[in-house]
């Protein structure tokens, strides 16, 4: 027997509900932190728990919003002036908040946290009363008036280079210097950057079923799963990055907050499978997504990625540029030296 429109209806309005008041893990709601100030080529972000967001110049950006890139360079310019840019095949989360510090008079402060799980980035801290470190799977650095690069290289190693300044602290090993850059095709295979690639995919493919929809070209059944698929790789990819500092990152407050993060993706995953289960119970045929990089269909034999982006407003053209090129002109074939 087939259900009742008033059943569908039914469940589609919980459904609405629940995805209003329960939005995807690792969300958070407030002012824009930062702006999307220039990018070339691919560019994904996650903004505010949704994938499948066009890149465009001056986009806001909030404290949890992951930027990802593969063939494409992109700049994020902060409330208080930091830069950072981003080069090809990186994966960045930026998380911020404030918080209150002193014994008898009070003063709040922003705690800046830049997680950078794959890839390299040049940055620039700015002004005013913010705290920032860099984490990565394995180290957390503190850093303060400070300007250069942190890469990581293929072997998993964390390399960090300064043009101005010096870390405050270090939990875990580093590398002074500038790693080798990482194969795309390497890159393409780290789990924390396909499960990006799916997330962003399965979102992009979630607004073409609502647009599908709305045509009536495919049922409401249809265009649901869609995006309750949509959300369940959401949910993978932050279950993704959070079992891997959980596993590898020396710092307890860093596991702490991962764990939360794994915590709340588990349940979403949890949902949105039951989800998916409901509409092909009403009529949704599911699609699995086949893997594949984005803008790998299009790619030409023998091109070169670019090595940075054109001067422009908002790029961090001196000292971060000239250093890299520097560094590159001057590799020398010893050993990088770990700080004692």
């Amino acid at each position: 027997m087939q259900p009742s429109g008033k059943l569908i209806s039914v469940s589609f309005s919980l459904l609405l509900l629940f995805s209003i008041f329960f939005p995807s893990p690792a969300h958070c709601e407030g002012d824009p932190i930062a702006h999307l100030t220039n990018f070339t080529g691919t560019v994904l972000i996650n903004s505010r728990g949704s994938w499948g967001v066009k890149p465009e110049k001056g986009f806001p950006l909030y404290s949890m919003d992951k930027i990802v890139t593969r063939v494409g360079t992109a700049v994020i310019t902060f409330a208080d002036g930091a830069v950072i840019e981003i080069k090809n095949n990186s994966n960045l989360l930026i998380n911020e908040m404030e918080k209150e510090e002193g014994l008898v008079k009070k003063a709040k402060i922003v705690q800046r946290r830049i997680l950078l799980f794959i890839g390299k980035m040049f940055f620039k801290t700015g002004t005013g009363n913010v705290q920032t470190q860099f984490e990565t799977e394995k180290t957390v650095i503190g850093i303060r008036g400070t300007a250069g690069v942190l890469s990581i290289g293929p072997d998993g190693e964390i390399y960090i280079e300064f043009s101005e300044g010096h870390e405050k602290f270090t939990v875990g090993d580093m590398i002074k210097g500038i790693a080798k850059d990482v194969p795309k095709e390497l890159v393409d295979q780290n789990p924390i950057q396909k499960a990006a690639y799916l997330a962003n995919a399965a979102w992009e493919r979630c607004l073409e079923a609502k647009e599908k929809a709305a045509n009536g070209e495919i049922s409401t059944a249809q265009m649901e799963w869609a995006c309750a698929y949509a959300r369940e790789m959401s949910a993978t990819e932050a279950q993704t990055y959070a079992m891997a500092l959980i596993a590898n990152n020396p710092s307890e407050e860093v596991v702490a907050w991962a764990e939360e993060i794994l915590g709340e993706a588990n349940l979403e995953i949890e949902k949105a499978k039951e989800d998916q289960q409901l509409y092909i119970d009403l009529g949704a045929v599911p699609e699995i997504l086949v893997y594949t990089p984005p803008g790998a269909e299009g790619e030409v034999e023998g091109y070169e990625e670019p090595e940075g982006l054109a001067p422009e407003e908002g790029m961090i053209v001196t000292p971060l540029q000239g250093l890299d090129q520097n560094l590159e002109r001057e590799k020398k074939p010893k050993s990088p030296e770990k700080p004692k």
